[in-house]
């Protein structure tokens, strides 16, 4: 009696870790309900379904691309069902009236994203977006707070125009050791020194890994009102195409003490060649000697 109460309790211990496969099935054929008709008709396309297909969950599967993005797309406002598209690795969703990124929260295939011309103000839902290396958020004027994005360390491009983060937005860009195209172009930035310090690192220049494949380094610094440009300056002949710097070019300082007494203000070696950009940055110089 003992030895049957000893396999019939080990035969219900089984019992409860079994998983029963049918209810996957069921799973799989479940409808997904997708409240936004463009959105629906758009991935009907991209699926290959008809018109009057209903949208199952192991169809959301086979989605990796989706672009809804343009004048075609402009009244499109919700994601939802989008998060069934586990496997999705490019999204795009530009110019539409989207502004709740919630709905993609769980998507962490993603590699490409867009959403530029958009109204979106928060982006906490793409915190676990690790596999990221390409973001777009041009011209989302109402984001501000771009911290969220501190963990995606793998991004390799970032187009962040007119996304007024400022220099407090540089200490997540700090993050981004592998970029190598970066548009911060009218973002409030003053402070260079970030990008110096990832230009050090190998990052935003020809020889960052990627970069020759895509053309090279890319940075757009136009709109910013910069004082100091020496952070960048050593770097610059490793960068393909940079907008917003003013022409540097060779400046003579024939007076050799005149010429240290520059150096040592600005802080660089006495044997770099003092340029435009060097001399742009030099806010004061004291030349009396004394220690008033």
């Amino acid at each position: 009696m003992l030895f049957a109460l000893v396999i019939l309790a080990s035969c219900s211990s089984d019992d409860d870790q079994i998983i029963d496969p049918v209810d996957d099935d069921v799973a799989q054929e479940e409808e997904v309900a997708i409240p936004d008709p463009l959105l629906s008709a758009a991935i009907k396309s991209e699926l290959g379904l008809d018109e009057n297909d209903d949208i199952n969950a192991e169809d959301m599967l086979d989605l990796k691309e989706l672009d809804v993005s343009g004048l075609a797309f402009a009244e499109l406002s919700d994601l939802t069902g989008l998060e069934y598209a586990i496997n999705l690795t490019y999204l795009r969703f530009g110019e539409t009236a989207v502004t709740d990124l919630d709905p993609i929260s769980d998507l962490e295939n993603i590699e490409y994203l867009r959403f530029n011309n958009t109204a979106i103000t928060d982006v906490s839902a793409l915190s676990n977006y690790t596999s990221l290396t390409y973001f777009n958020a041009n011209t989302v004027t109402g984001l501000t707070d771009i911290s969220p994005l501190a963990g995606i360390t793998g991004l390799q491009e970032i187009i962040l125009r007119e996304v007024p983060f400022g220099n407090e937005g540089m200490e997540t860009i700090r993050n981004f050791t592998s970029l190598y195209r970066i548009n911060m172009r009218d973002t409030g930035v003053t402070d260079l020194s970030v990008l110096g310090e990832l230009m050090a690192e190998g990052a935003l220049l020809d020889s960052t890994p990627g970069a020759a494949d895509a053309g090279g380094a890319d940075l757009d610094l136009r709109g910013l009102s910069i004082a100091n440009y020496t952070p960048v300056i050593p770097y610059l002949d490793n960068i393909t195409t940079i907008d917003g710097l003013p022409e540097n070019e060779a400046v003579a300082v024939p007076d050799e003490r005149l010429a240290s007494q520059i150096r040592i203000t600005l802080g660089v070696d006495q044997d770099i060649e003092l340029t435009t950009l060097y001399m742009l940055s030099l806010s004061e110089l004291n030349l009396d000697g004394g220690d008033d």
